[in-house]
C-alpha cells in the first residue's frame, strides 16, 4: 500500500523537478548551467519511468522519432571525429546522451501529462514553473540593474539561471504561454500564483533584450489573449482592441527597460548573423547526405568562413551552432535529417489537431491550442537560435503532453496465468531498458557536474600564475570527464594565455594538453592554435611554425593564426616573412590591434624606430578609439 502510495506521487514530482531544472545552477563551476540542469532533468525522467501506466505518444510519432534517431547515428558515425560527435562538445554537449535526454523527456511527458490523467498536473506544472519563472525574473531584474548576483563577467549578456540571454528569454515565453492555456484555478492563492507567474514569465522574457523571444512573446501573449476573450464571448471590435493592448504592453515594457530598448533597436547582431547562415550553407552544400555529423560544427565551420567573416565578426568566439534549427539540422544530419525532422513535426502537429477534435472539453481544448502555439512560437524563435538542455528539455517535456493519448485497452487474457505472468514481464521490458539507460546517464552526468569545479579552479589558477595548482585541478576534472575532449582544449586553453606572456611552465603544459586536445579533435582550429602557442613559447619553434602553416592552408581567414605565425617567422630569423603575416593579419580584421603591437615590437628589434612608432600609433589608437 505505501509502495503504491509512493509512485501515485512520483508524476508529481517529475513535474516539480522538471520546472525545478530552470533554476538549477552550480556555484564556482567553470559553466554553470548544463550539467546540473541534465541532472535533475534525469532524476525527473527516473521519477517519470516508475510512474503509473498512463499515455503514450502516437505509433505515428514513435516510428518518425525512432527514424530520425537512426539518420542521426548514421550521421555521427560517418563524421570527421565519430567519438566527439557521439560524447557532444561544449558547452552544449549534444551527443547521444544530451539527444537521448531530449527523448526521454519527450516519453515522459506524454505519460505523465498527457491524456485525461495529466489534467491536475498541468495545473501543478503551471504553479511550478510560475514560482520558477518569478524567481528567474527577480534574478533578471537584478541583474539588469548591473548586479551580478551569480556571478559571471560584467562585459557579457547575463541570462539569469539559465545562463544566456536569449535562452532566458525563452523560458519566459514558455512560462506565460503554460500559464496563458490554463484556466483560472480554484485556489485563491493559486489565482495569485498564476498572475504573478505571467507578468514574471512576460517581464523576464522582456529583459532578456532578446529579438526572437520578444517576437515569440508577442505571438503567445497575443493568441492568448484572444483565446482568453473568446472564452468570454467578447465581440470583434473588442478582441481586435484587447489585442492591440496586449501588443501595446509588451512595446512599453521594452521600452521601459534600457538595455532591451537598445539592443532591440540595434543591428549589432544581425548582419554577422546573416554572414553566418551563409557560411554554414556553404558547409552543407558539400556534405548534403550526412552533414558533419551531430558536434561537427564547430570545427567544420572555419574552414568555410571569408574574408568579410575576418573583417566583420572576427574568430575571438567560435560559433558551435548556426543559430537556426533548419541549419543545424541540415549541418548535424545533412537533408535526410531535415526531411525525417519535417515529418516529426508534421505527423506530430496532425497528432495534436486530432486530439483537438475528439476532446469534448473546451478547457482541453483551449490548453492544448495555446501550448501548441507557444511550442510553434519556440520553433520560429530558434530559427534564429540554438537548442539547450535549459529551454530544450521543457519543450520536449510539453511537447510529449500534447501528443500523449490514453493507452488502449489490452484484450481479455484467456489462456491461464503463465500468458498472463508472460504479457506482464514483456510489459515491463520498456521500464526496465529505460532505468538502466537513465542510471547509465546519472554515472555520466554526476562525474560531468562535478568536474565544472576543478575545471574552474584550473582556470583561475592558470590565470593567477599557479600553473602546478592548474595542473592538479585540470587532471581532476579530466578523471571526472575523461571522455570530454574539450576537457583537455579548455586546459590547453588555459595555459597557452599565460605562455604567450613568456611563462615557460605554461608552455608546457599547454603542449601536453593541446597534444592531447589535437589527438581527439584534429581538425579543430581551437586545439590547433593551443598547441602551436605552446610549441611557440615553450621554443619549439619550428614544430609552431609548421602546425601554424597546416592550420593557415585550413583556415586562411584567421587574422590569429597570422599573427601567431608572423611570432613564429620572426623566431626563426625571417623578418621580412613575419611583417607580411602581421600586415595581412591586421587587413584581415581592421579592428585588431595585437598585430600592430608585434609589427612595433619587431620592427623595434629591427632597428626601424620610425616604423615601430608608427606601428605603436595605430595599435594605441585601435585600443582606445
Amino acid at each position: 500500500m505505501r509502495m503504491e502510495r509512493a509512485m501515485s506521487r512520483l508524476p508529481e514530482l517529475c513535474v516539480i523537478l522538471m520546472a525545478g531544472s530552470l533554476l538549477a545552477v552550480q556555484p564556482g563551476g567553470l559553466f554553470r548551467f548544463v550539467w546540473i540542469k541534465v541532472l535533475v532533468v534525469l532524476i525527473a525522467v527516473l521519477a517519470g519511468l516508475f510512474s503509473p501506466p498512463g499515455s503514450r505518444l502516437p505509433p505515428g510519432v514513435k516510428a518518425a522519432l525512432a527514424a530520425c534517431a537512426s539518420w542521426i547515428a548514421v550521421a555521427m558515425l560517418l563524421s570527421n571525429t565519430p567519438w566527439a560527435s557521439m560524447a557532444g562538445r561544449w558547452p552544449r554537449y549534444e551527443g547521444v546522451l544530451m539527444l537521448g535526454v531530449y527523448v526521454a523527456v519527450f516519453a515522459v511527458g506524454a505519460k505523465v501529462l498527457g491524456g485525461a490523467p495529466g489534467g491536475h498536473r498541468r495545473t501543478l506544472l503551471g504553479m511550478s514553473l510560475a514560482g520558477a519563472g518569478t524567481v528567474v525574473f527577480a534574478l533578471a531584474v537584478l541583474e539588469s540593474a548591473g548586479l551580478r548576483p551569480l556571478g559571471g563577467a560584467a562585459d557579457v549578456r547575463p541570462g539569469a539561471t539559465l545562463g544566456n540571454a536569449t535562452d532566458q528569454g525563452l523560458i519566459g515565453v514558455i512560462i506565460t504561454g503554460v500559464l496563458a492555456a490554463q484556466g483560472e484555478p480554484d485556489r485563491p492563492w493559486q489565482v495569485w500564483l498564476r498572475r504573478v507567474g505571467l507578468i514574471a514569465g512576460a517581464g523576464t522574457a522582456v529583459l532578456s533584450g532578446s529579438r526572437a523571444a520578444l517576437a515569440a512573446l508577442l505571438a503567445v501573449a497575443v493568441f492568448g489573449a484572444y483565446t482568453w476573450m473568446r472564452s468570454r464571448s467578447w465581440t470583434g471590435p473588442k478582441i481586435a482592441a484587447g489585442a492591440g493592448l496586449t501588443a501595446a504592453g509588451i512595446a512599453v515594457g521594452v521600452l521601459l527597460a534600457p538595455a532591451s530598448r537598445e539592443r532591440l533597436l540595434s543591428t549589432a547582431t544581425v548582419d554577422g548573423r546573416w554572414l553566418l547562415w551563409d557560411q554554414t550553407l556553404g558547409l552543407v552544400s558539400d556534405h548534403p547526405l550526412s552533414g558533419v555529423g551531430p558536434n561537427g560544427f564547430v570545427d567544420a565551420l572555419p574552414g568555410y568562413l571569408g574574408a568579410e567573416w575576418a573583417r566583420t565578426v572576427g574568430d575571438s568566439f567560435p560559433a558551435d551552432s548556426p543559430h537556426s534549427w533548419p541549419l543545424q539540422t541540415l549541418a548535424a544530419g545533412g537533408f535526410p535529417l531535415l526531411l525525417l525532422v519535417v515529418v516529426l513535426i508534421a505527423v506530430s502537429v496532425a497528432a495534436v489537431i486530432r486530439r483537438m477534435r475528439k476532446s469534448r472539453s473546451a478547457a482541453d481544448r483551449k490548453y492544448l491550442a495555446v501550448v501548441l502555439v507557444t511550442v510553434a512560437a519556440y520553433s520560429l524563435a530558434l530559427l534564429t537560435h540554438f537548442t539547450s538542455i535549459g529551454t530544450t528539455g521543457l519543450v520536449a517535456f510539453l511537447c510529449g503532453g500534447l501528443l500523449g493519448s490514453e493507452a488502449s485497452r489490452a484484450a481479455p487474457i484467456r489462456n491461464g496465468a503463465v500468458r498472463k505472468f508472460a504479457t506482464g514481464k514483456l510489459r515491463s521490458v520498456p521500464r526496465l531498458v529505460g532505468t538502466l539507460l537513465v542510471i547509465a546517464g546519472l554515472g555520466v552526468t554526476a562525474p560531468a557536474a562535478l568536474a565544472e569545479w576543478p575545471m574552474a579552479a584550473g582556470a583561475r589558477s592558470a590565470a593567477a600564475g599557479n600553473h602546478d595548482l592548474a595542473e592538479q585541478a585540470f587532471k581532476q576534472a579530466w578523471q571526472l570527464r575523461a571522455w570530454d575532449s574539450d576537457t583537455a582544449l579548455l586546459a590547453a586553453q588555459a595555459f597557452a594565455g599565460p605562455a604567450t606572456e613568456g611563462e615557460q611552465q605554461a608552455a608546457r603544459y599547454a603542449v601536453e594538453w593541446g597534444t592531447l586536445a589535437r589527438k581527439r579533435t584534429p581538425h579543430s582550429q581551437e586545439a590547433g592554435t593551443a598547441l602551436a602557442l605552446g610549441y611557440l613559447y615553450s621554443g619549439d619553434v619550428p614544430k609552431a611554425k609548421d602546425l601554424l602553416d597546416a592550420l593557415v592552408t585550413d583556415f586562411p581567414y584567421s587574422a590569429a593564426l597570422y599573427v601567431h605565425r608572423g611570432v613564429a617567422q620572426f623566431g626563426m630569423g625571417y623578418p621580412a616573412e613575419a611583417i607580411t603575416d602581421l600586415e595581412h593579419a591586421a587587413s584581415l580584421d581592421p579592428s585588431l590591434d595585437t598585430p600592430w603591437r608585434v609589427l612595433a615590437n619587431i620592427h623595434q628589434r629591427l632597428g626601424n624606430s620610425q616604423e615601430a612608432f608608427a606601428a605603436m600609433q595605430r595599435a594605441d589608437a585601435l585600443a582606445n578609439p
